[in-house]
């Protein structure tokens, strides 16, 4: 009779990976089974057309922006990437972003029995056009809305301070992306 390691068919293992399999309780055949299904997870996904979110590509290099607060410009600044030539004079740019109005708000979500307060909405608001500098509009007036829960406890106020300043960045951000998504169809 043959041992473990020698049977026919067998994947070859060394001792650490032997003691791994028994602290796991994973046989050889079934990393494989693991691995095979993997690779045929991905066989799938890329067969249905799957891609990764690419880059956004403008019809345009020089953007001039208007009225945004400097957290939103910083935002569209980074999601924009190397590809864009910040103008400083709108009539230098190809197309000027007008930033209407942006606000964000804080509401209270939820009370507990006592009326103290476990969970905030924050909301995040920009309105928006994209015109070209003579002023021809581009896209029409434009709203996005984003919100997030935030659940409170007076107890750990400053963390939730620090973490209600993440959710509005990370707010921003997601706001600066769907901003060149959309400028991306629109044609100068």
């Amino acid at each position: 009779m043959l041992s473990g390691s020698a049977r026919a068919g067998a994947v070859p293992t060394g001792p650490v990976s032997q003691a791994a399999d028994r602290a796991t309780g994973a046989s050889p055949r079934r990393r494989l089974l693991r691995l095979a299904s993997a690779l045929a997870g991905l066989g799938f996904l890329t067969g249905c057309g799957f891609q990764l979110r690419q880059p956004v590509v403008l019809p345009f290099r020089r953007l001039a922006l208007s009225g945004f607060s400097p957290e939103m410009e910083r935002a569209l600044r980074v999601a924009a990437g190397p590809t864009v030539e910040w103008m400083a004079a709108p009539a230098q740019a190809e197309v000027l972003l007008v930033a209407l109005a942006g606000t964000r708000e804080k509401i209270v979500a939820s009370y507990t029995p006592t009326r103290r307060v476990s969970e905030f909405q924050l909301r995040s608001r920009l309105r928006y056009r994209v015109q070209t500098p003579a002023g021809r509009l581009l896209l029409p007036d434009t709203e996005l809305l984003l919100t997030r829960e935030l659940s409170y406890s007076e107890t750990y106020a400053l963390g939730k301070e620090h973490e209600e300043a993440r959710l509005y960045a990370d707010m921003e951000a997601d706001i600066a992306l769907q901003v060149l998504r959309r400028l991306a169809s629109a044609r100068p």
